[in-house]
Formats: C-alpha cells, sequence, structure tokens
C-alpha cells in the first residue's frame, strides 16, 4: 500500500463495503500492518459486527500492537466484549495481556 494509491484503495474499499468477511479482514490487517490510520474504524466496525474469532482476533492482536490505535482498540474490546462468544472474548483477553506485559519490558 505505498503511497497515494493506498489511500485510494482504502476509499475504494470503504466506498464498495467488501461483504466477503475473508477479503476485509485480510485488507484490514495489510493496512493495519502497514500502520494506514484510515482503515482503523473500518476494522473496529468489522470487529464490533462480526463475531467469529477466525476474524475478530487476529485484527484486534494488530490493533493492539499498534501503539498509536491500542488504546482505541481496547475501548472498543470493552464496549463490545459481550457480544463475543466465550471462548473469543477468552483468547482476545489473553491476546491483550500478553501484548501488555511484553510492551512492560520493552518499555
Amino acid at each position: 500500500l505505498p503511497g497515494q494509491n493506498s489511500q485510494e484503495a482504502v476509499v475504494s474499499t470503504q466506498s464498495t463495503g467488501y461483504k466477503n468477511c475473508d477479503i476485509l479482514a485480510a485488507w484490514c490487517r495489510l493496512a493495519i500492518k502497514v500502520r494506514h490510520k484510515p482503515i482503523v474504524p473500518v476494522a473496529l466496525d468489522f470487529v464490533t459486527r462480526q463475531g467469529r474469532m477466525k476474524y475478530v482476533r487476529p485484527i484486534y492482536r494488530d490493533l493492539f500492537a499498534w501503539p498509536e490505535q491500542s488504546a482505541r482498540a481496547v475501548n472498543a474490546f470493552n464496549e463490545k466484549k459481550q457480544f463475543y462468544m466465550g471462548i473469543c472474548r477468552s483468547m482476545v483477553t489473553k491476546d491483550l495481556q500478553s501484548i501488555l506485559v511484553s510492551q512492560e519490558r520493552m518499555g
């Protein structure tokens, strides 16, 4: 997602609204990894509507690991955690705790 094309691609993705969850999840993860800020609301909207751990856990993990967006992701998770099935909620909580511990060790 280099340069201006990535911004155009995100806008295009938002405007067309992918219906395929696999494509949207992959797109969100890729954009998060390159720290493309416009994808954050799209990713958070997706994980707060989609309860499948297959999508939710990796996207939250990526967002929790992004220092600038971590608090926003934590807030979104805490607001919606009752929406998720118990195992998903438990695993995302463990991911969050693991990331917080590793950040404390580094900082």
